[in-house]
């Protein structure tokens, strides 16, 4: 466990393992806790960096709102923190957001980027979702958030194979989440509305995997496939049968694409 404060805020995160470090930045309903049994595969060979943003987990909940630039900053202050000049990000949805600004931005600070399950901007489609979201969350009721926002995130399938799961997930939700939790989750998503980074994907200079998912609701596979042509050399890989929440739906698939791309001393095999 360890903090570091930016901009009067305390920060969590954590820091496992050695190697070329790599950093996770987590969706708008995630936080360290979220990682905890991936990190004995993902500190393996890496050093793994795991970072609660402003209004997750244990960092900071503030009391005012933001646009994803503050989020942007944290990240920078962040490497500048752990005294890293670049490091490999891996951003999951929200936090593929956050990923896509400080590639886009600061191509300097990125080596390898991995962007699962996010898009460059955040749709009609999206926008409508987040407010549905927001009405949930302002009800600080947990079995209403969880119906309202839960279901969407995985394929049809494995929710179908998984209610005794889901019934557990979501009386956890009714135990653990406070009305403190339930805004900074509002907060997030009102911070996204304006995202929109699809002037900047050119900009990315760091060799780019794009993970999408067969059923994804929330970022559907059209706009995975417009982040992809928007970028430079980026790789596409779709995994079959899953949705939104693929590292959950699909970990074996989803750690080893991670690892890896991110290890890989190419992005190509050359063939004589």
């Amino acid at each position: 466990m360890a903090t570091f404060e930016f901009e009067s805020m305390i920060i969590y995160y954590e820091d496992h393992g050695q190697g070329e470090p790599l950093l996770i930045l987590n969706g708008i309903f995630m936080s360290c806790l979220s990682w905890q049994a991936f990190v004995p595969a993902f500190s393996s060979h890496n050093r793994l960096l795991m970072v609660d943003l402003i209004d997750q987990g244990m960092s900071t909940k503030v009391d005012y709102e933001y646009t994803q630039d503050l989020q942007e900053r944290l990240v920078l202050a962040f490497l500048d923190h752990l005294e890293l000049d670049k490091t490999s990000i891996c951003g999951i949805s929200y936090g593929g957001e956050i990923a896509i600004r400080v590639a886009g931005r600061h191509p300097q600070r990125v080596n390898k980027l991995v962007l699962a399950n996010t898009t460059a901007y955040t749709s009609a489609w999206l926008r409508e979702m987040g407010h549905s979201w927001e009405y949930a969350m302002a009800s600080h009721d947990g079995h209403q958030f969880f119906k309202t926002c839960i279901p969407v995130v995985y394929s049809p399938d494995f929710y179908e194979s998984h209610q005794e799961w889901a019934a557990h997930r979501e009386e956890l939700f009714v135990r653990a989440f406070t009305p403190e939790i339930y805004d900074g989750f509002a907060r997030l998503t009102r911070s996204a509305e304006t995202h929109d980074e699809r002037g900047n994907l050119a900009r990315i200079a760091a060799q780019t995997l794009v993970i999408s998912s067969q059923w994804d609701f929330v970022t559907p596979l059209p706009n995975q496939s417009e982040l992809v042509a928007g970028i430079v050399g980026a790789a596409h890989l779709i995994i079959q049968d899953c949705g939104h929440a693929a590292m959950y739906e699909k970990p074996v698939e989803f750690t080893s694409a991670v690892l890896g791309f991110i290890n890989s001393p190419t992005s190509e095999i050359l063939i004589d």
